[in-house]
C-alpha cells in the first residue's frame, strides 16, 4: 500500500500552486478590468459598469488594423522559418557523423548566453548596410532561425529510432527524404512547441521592430500599442485595452495547438 501524502504538505502544494497561477494570470486579469473600466472611474477598482467602448477606441483611434497585419505577417512568416531552418539544421547534429559536429552543436548553445540587448547595435548596421530598415524584412531575417529551436529539434531527432531511418534508406529514400517523411512527421509534437513558442516571441517582440521600425504603415501591434501609451497617457484604458486585444490571437494560437502537444507520438512504430 503506498503511503499517502502528509496533509501539510498537501496544503503547502495547493498554496504554491496557487501563487504560482495568481502570479501568471494576475496581470493579464489586472488589464482586463482596466480596460473594462469607464472613463472617469478608478483604475485599480473592480469595474461596476464595465464597457467595451475602450477596446473600439483604441482600435480605431490607435488605428491597430496595420499594425495587427504586420504582427500577423512577422509572426507567421518567422514561426515557419524557424521551424523549418532549425529541423534542417538540427538534422546533421543528431543523425550524421562528420568531424567536429560536436564542437558546431556546443558553439551553437553558447550563442543562448549572449543576450539580444548586446547583438542590437552590430544587428542595426548590418540591416543598415543591406538596405532593409525601416521593413518588415529587416524585423524577420535576423530572428529566422534560433539555436533553442535547433537544440529542440536535435534532441527529438535523436530520440528516433534509428531503424525507422534504415528502413527508409533501404526504401530508396535520400537523406533530405528521411528528414521530410521520417524525422518531421515523427518530431511533430517537438514541431508544434517550436512553432508555438515561436509565434510567443515573434507577436510579442517590441525592442528590436521598435528600433528598427521608423514609418507608422510598418509599426507592428507591440510597438503601436507602446505608441498608445503615449498618445493616451491620460487615460491608460486605451493602451491597456489594446494590449487584452494583442493577446487574444496567442490564446487562441495555443488552444489550437494542444492537439499536436502530444507526448509519445512514435510510441510502437517498431516492433519487438
Amino acid at each position: 500500500m503506498l503511503d499517502r501524502r502528509p496533509t501539510w504538505l498537501t496544503i503547502t502544494l495547493y498554496v504554491s500552486a496557487g501563487l504560482l497561477a495568481g502570479l501568471a494570470i494576475g496581470p493579464t486579469l489586472f488589464l482586463l478590468l482596466v480596460a473594462l473600466q469607464p472613463s472617469g472611474s478608478n483604475l485599480v477598482s473592480i469595474p461596476t459598469q464595465p464597457t467595451l467602448a475602450n477596446f473600439r477606441q483604441a482600435w480605431t483611434d490607435g488605428d491597430l488594423t496595420w499594425p495587427f497585419v504586420n504582427s500577423v505577417i512577422v509572426t507567421v512568416v518567422r514561426s515557419l522559418l524557424n521551424v523549418f531552418l532549425a529541423a534542417l539544421a538540427a538534422y546533421p547534429l543528431a543523425r550524421m557523423n562528420f568531424r567536429g559536429r560536436n564542437v558546431l552543436f556546443v558553439v551553437i548553445l553558447a550563442t543562448m548566453m549572449i543576450p539580444e540587448q548586446v547583438i542590437v547595435v552590430p544587428m542595426y548596421r548590418t540591416i543598415i548596410s543591406m538596405g532593409l530598415a525601416d521593413s518588415l524584412i529587416a524585423v524577420i531575417i535576423p530572428f529566422s532561425v534560433s539555436a533553442f529551436g535547433i537544440f529542440m529539434c536535435r534532441q527529438a531527432f535523436a530520440q528516433i529510432p534509428a531503424s525507422l531511418e534504415e528502413a527508409a534508406r533501404m526504401d530508396g529514400c535520400s537523406s533530405f527524404g528521411v528528414w521530410r517523411h521520417v524525422m518531421l512527421p515523427l518530431s511533430a509534437p517537438t514541431l508544434a512547441t517550436l512553432a508555438l513558442f515561436s509565434m510567443i516571441g515573434a507577436w510579442s517582440e517590441l525592442l528590436w521592430p521598435l528600433v528598427v521600425l521608423q514609418s507608422k504603415d510598418n509599426f507592428t501591434l507591440p510597438v503601436a500599442i507602446n505608441q498608445l501609451l503615449g498618445e493616451f497617457a491620460t487615460n491608460p484604458r486605451m493602451a491597456y485595452a489594446g494590449a487584452v486585444l494583442a493577446l487574444i490571437p496567442i490564446i487562441v494560437a495555443f488552444i489550437a495547438a494542444q492537439k499536436w502537444l502530444k507526448p509519445g507520438l512514435f510510441a510502437g512504430a517498431v516492433k519487438g
